[in-house]
């Protein structure tokens, strides 16, 4: 009785240790039922995974750039090289379910340095270790110029390419993948909108509910330690 005591709580311990590096999805976001859709947004810099510390890059935190005037909070540049930023986000949060849903950027981008979208179940069912084979323009976002902060809903120069996608009911992931984004490029706030011809505003964004994990890290552990009790 007493080894298993012990035994029961060196694996609450070991629990409590490894429990900050357990990953979760975006956990800052807000949601929405603007036009006639629902809509999720979450800002660029609250990314759950990156492939490098050097290449996606943090603006202010990191100092890879100064983030332009009216930025919400930091953004996301690219500072050289290839890479990915990996997003993971539950579209049930948003009262969505399955479907088409429309990836939208709040960005800067003046010279048209466009990357690749990549989404779970859409375009693979297994998150690529090495870069996918992107096909212009079914994956290809932000080619266009946007000298000042904008919302951008198209991919292609005014075509969907990868903006629109099949999400699934709800987590999901999307990973961006460099094409040629620079430092010339400020990624700030994104939207996934299910109303595919919604066209965003700053204030929809503000006026938007902020939203928190339906699983905190608190409630796992409990069901954790309910289950080693066993």
């Amino acid at each position: 009785m007493l080894q298993k005591c012990q035994l029961t709580l060196s694996l609450a311990l070991c629990l409590l240790l490894i429990q900050p590096l357990t990953g979760f999805a975006v956990e800052e976001f807000k949601v929405s039922e603007f036009g006639k859709g629902e809509q999720i947004w979450f800002e660029a810099e609250a990314f759950d995974d990156r492939d490098s510390e050097d290449v996606y890059k943090l603006g202010k935190a990191e100092k890879a750039v100064d983030p332009a005037d009216g930025a919400f909070g930091d953004i996301v540049t690219n500072a050289g090289g290839q890479g990915w930023l990996l997003y993971r986000f539950d579209i049930s949060r948003a009262g969505g379910k399955a479907g088409d849903w429309r990836f939208i950027g709040r960005l800067i981008n003046p010279s048209n340095h466009s990357d690749w979208l990549w989404v779970l179940g859409d375009d693979g069912n297994k998150i690529p270790e090495v870069a996918p084979a992107f096909v212009r323009p079914d994956h290809i976002i932000f080619e266009e110029n946007v000298p000042e902060w904008a919302w951008m809903r198209t991919g292609d120069f005014g075509k969907d390419g990868g903006t629109v996608n099949k999400l699934q009911d709800g987590e999901n992931v999307m990973m961006i993948w460099t094409r040629q984004s620079s430092l010339q490029v400020q990624y700030d706030v994104f939207c996934w909108s299910s109303d595919l011809e919604y066209e965003p505003t700053d204030a929809d964004y503000e006026k938007a509910k902020e939203k928190t994990l339906s699983v905190e890290p608190d409630g796992l552990l409990t069901t954790t330690w309910g289950r080693l009790k066993q």
